[in-house]
């Protein structure tokens, strides 16, 4: 049997381990390890970037360096 991951299934995946963290580890454990879940998404987006963003960042990059 496959299951279809779509944005809701992931999300309540989610949601219910950063709760589950939360409860067994505490804020602090919580907020350490948002912090590295954001740093790691920001390296994952700066090395595979969506085509729309990469379209953006050229366009921008081309009018600094034109003016």
């Amino acid at each position: 049997m496959r299951i279809a991951l779509n944005a809701r299934i992931v999300g309540a995946v989610v949601g219910f381990a950063a709760g589950l963290l939360f409860v067994i580890g505490g804020w602090r454990v919580w907020l350490i390890m948002m912090g590295f879940l954001l740093a790691g998404y920001a390296v994952g987006v700066w090395i595979d970037p969506p085509q729309g963003l990469l379209r953006w960042y050229r366009r921008h990059v081309d009018r600094i360096f034109r003016s």
